[in-house]
């Protein structure tokens, strides 16, 4: 009998579990192909390497930047009801003064990575994390949605924000950051993009359950290449959606989560 092979939570689990101490960062099934593109990667080891090098985040930098963690996912996989579907992490100085200057936020996104329990499971809404573009990114994105839901539910803001925090889960289809994606020869061929679509495709915790209306799969990215049915409760962004990614309440990824919710009842947004 063929062993079971491992799905995205999984191995991405197992790689955490390591603790690397320093970069680059790669899961092990990539390796080869990454480090034979170090032209189109660049690894800083630490906030001070980073912050004075001369091109940090030029605007035409589309290098991976395998010094910080990747991201395959953020937020609860297993539980979430609202699945997001992207390119890749974005870049910007903040994620490695971030990472190698705040330990709380490097701890967050290690938790993040093995699916430990935490008080908000998507840290791209956790306002602890304010000052970090992750957050500014995924606040711009729903700021609309978030007082559109405390509106109708009379909750204060931050109710709204932690009930979307236990209701999304982004999955990225190729997990290192970069300022800019380019595809440098081979990258979305890599193991752990298809382990990210086989996640999405063949999983138990996402289709069954838009099947059976428990969940929602918004495709914001690279439609063709996540390759998903079309179903009701997915969403695939066309090109020109896609330029923008918005998820405002007029858009139809944000129209889509607001009729999600309105139905569920979200424990940890309950007005008092």
């Amino acid at each position: 009998m063929e062993p079971r092979k491992k799905d995205l939570l999984e191995t991405w689990a197992d790689w955490a579990n390591l603790q690397p101490q320093s970069g680059p960062f790669i899961l092990d099934a990539d390796r080869e192909v990454l480090l034979d593109r170090q032209a189109n990667s660049v690894t800083y080891h630490s906030w001070c390497e980073a912050s004075n090098a001369h091109d940090l985040c030029a605007p035409d930098d589309s290098r991976l930047h395998l010094g910080l963690l990747p991201e395959p996912f953020v937020g609860d996989i297993r539980n979430a009801s609202i699945y997001i579907l992207l390119l890749n992490p974005g870049v910007d100085p903040s994620a490695y003064f971030g990472e190698y200057e705040v330990t709380e936020f490097r701890e967050a996104l290690i938790v993040n990575l093995q699916q430990r329990s935490q008080r908000n499971p998507f840290i791209g809404l956790d306002p602890q994390f304010a000052w970090h573009g992750i957050f500014r990114w995924w606040q711009q994105k729903l700021a609309g949605v978030t007082q559109c839901l405390a509106n109708e539910r009379g909750l204060s803001i931050a109710e709204a924000r932690s009930c979307l925090c236990s209701a999304i889960a982004s999955i990225e289809l190729f997990p290192y950051p970069s300022p800019s994606f380019r595809d440098g020869g081979g990258f979305l061929e890599i193991p752990s993009v298809k382990l990210a679509r086989d996640f999405v495709l063949e999983s138990e915790f996402i289709l069954p359950r838009v099947e059976r209306g428990e969940a929602i799969v918004i495709v914001m990215r690279k439609v063709d290449l996540w390759n998903l049915p079309d179903m009701p409760g997915v969403i695939k962004y066309d090109r020109k959606e896609a330029r923008g990614a918005h998820l405002s309440p007029n858009s139809r990824g944000g129209k889509a989560i607001l009729d999600h919710l309105r139905d569920r009842i979200c424990p940890s947004c309950t007005a008092s």
